[in-house]
């Protein structure tokens, strides 16, 4: 027995050897996030959430020009203690997050990535981009990235995005856009001009009688979109972030963007504006900001078309690092003034992160409810954020907020009266 397998092995190394030289290297990455966390919306109701995910990928690389990455992502948002119909914990959710190829145009500088990724627009004062953003989302895309000179480069992407308004059996329904960026980068200041198109579908004009009245959505296009109907939208914009006069840094960004329906009575367009400024110190990093963001008017107009994130706050917005936060989400349609300071560190290892941040509404009263702000309502969000990295590849941060409501009757009687609380205890493991 011993002979047969050295004899197996030798032939194995043979053929080993006789194989073409075709190496690939292989790396590997992961992240194992824990999220513990309580919260009480502003109806007053107390829940939990306990939830964990691994993500776990894999980039070959054939050479610097050519490689491919996939990721896998398992029991994403699974609550502990959820069970299938048999009454067993629920741990088999497991899904292809990311899968993509990147490579070079022979002989140039051109690169493109292709498949599914993270694509988005250039990202705002606060981080994302609330018109398509690509930090939290996956998409089935091409971006293509081509540097024309060390201080400008164009950046081209095409993105199908998911169609969430019926079950396409025919598959004919498909909302695509198309997006250009010059990108800009010189001593003192950096940013990006760009303009995007998207045509978009909706399965319920296969009824060609059905006309559809509501042409807003409280998601946006994972699995839905601000602005429902079928048509086409537009936006242009700009990013910029000046840095003169270091350590003191100043971010700006506007965008606008349109809706045009098949049906009038879904036309909108809107704009919004944001400013981020900084000042570096020894004992943390003070910050003032402000944001507005149009709302809808008495006749349903003034609401920008979106898609992405907006990462203002860390509750009410999506600015937050734990897996999931139930948050008391808001359209953006408001105005907004905040202050704190960030990085503050007392102790080594261990950093705070403080915001207070001022938010009215700008839609008409008639849209009262838990998700716009109107003319009437205010809150105030207090956050306060600490991340203390226990291990090199271990890190625990804990996110409080309490956001004081303002509301006018018809909010209040849709949302609640109470004021809203999160805390959320997260353990971060990553290599």
């Amino acid at each position: 027995m011993k002979k047969l397998v050295t004899l197996l092995a030798a032939a194995g190394m043979v053929v080993a050897a006789s194989a073409p030289a075709n190496a690939v290297d292989i790396k590997v990455d992961a992240r194992y996030r824990t999220t513990f966390s309580t919260y009480s919306g502003f109806d007053g109701a107390n829940q939990e959430n306990n939830l964990h995910r691994m993500r776990l990928g894999l980039t070959m690389a054939a050479s610097e020009n050519l490689s491919a990455y996939v990721q896998f992502q398992l029991n994403h948002g699974n609550q502990w203690g959820n069970a299938d119909k048999h009454g067993r914990n629920q741990t088999n959710d497991v899904t292809v997050r990311m899968m993509y190829l990147d490579w070079t145009v022979p002989g140039t500088s051109i690169k493109v990535r292709s498949g599914r990724h993270q694509l988005g627009l250039p990202a705002e004062a606060f981080g994302e981009n609330s018109i398509l953003g690509g930090g939290y989302g996956n998409r089935e895309g091409v971006v293509v990235t081509a540097p024309v000179t060390d201080n400008f480069g164009l950046t081209a992407l095409w993105t199908r995005l998911a169609v969430g308004n019926g079950t396409d059996v025919d598959n004919n329904v498909s909302d695509d856009m198309f997006a250009v960026a010059a990108n800009l980068k010189f001593d003192g200041v950096s940013g990006a001009v760009y303009a995007a198109y998207a045509a978009l579908d909706d399965p319920r004009y296969e009824d060609e009688k059905k006309e559809i009245k509501s042409h807003y959505a409280n998601n946006g296009w994972n699995g839905g979109r601000t602005v429902e109907g079928e048509g086409d939208a537009y936006w242009v914009g700009f990013t910029s972030t000046l840095s003169f006069f270091d350590p003191f840094t100043l971010k700006l960004s506007a965008a606008y963007g349109t809706f045009e329906g098949k049906h009038s009575a879904e036309d909108t367009d809107g704009w919004n504006v944001q400013a981020k400024a900084s000042y570096k110190t020894a004992f943390g990093t003070p910050v003032l900001g402000a944001w507005y963001f149009s709302g809808l008017d008495k006749d349903g107009e003034g609401y920008m078309p979106s898609a992405g994130y907006f990462a203002g706050t860390n509750h009410i917005y999506d600015g937050y690092a734990a897996l999931t936060n139930p948050s008391q989400t808001l359209n953006d349609g408001n105005w907004a003034v905040q202050v704190g300071i960030e990085d503050m560190s007392f102790i080594s290892g261990l950093t705070h992160d403080f915001h207070v941040t001022y938010m009215k509404g700008t839609n008409d009263e008639k849209y009262a409810g838990d998700v716009f702000l109107t003319e009437d309502d205010a809150v105030v969000e207090l956050t306060l954020n600490n991340k203390y990295k226990i291990y090199k590849n271990l890190t625990a941060r804990l996110e409080l907020a309490y956001v004081i409501n303002d509301f006018g009757k018809a909010t209040e009687a849709a949302a609640g009266d109470e004021d809203d609380w999160y805390a959320g205890l997260t353990f971060d493991f990553r290599f």
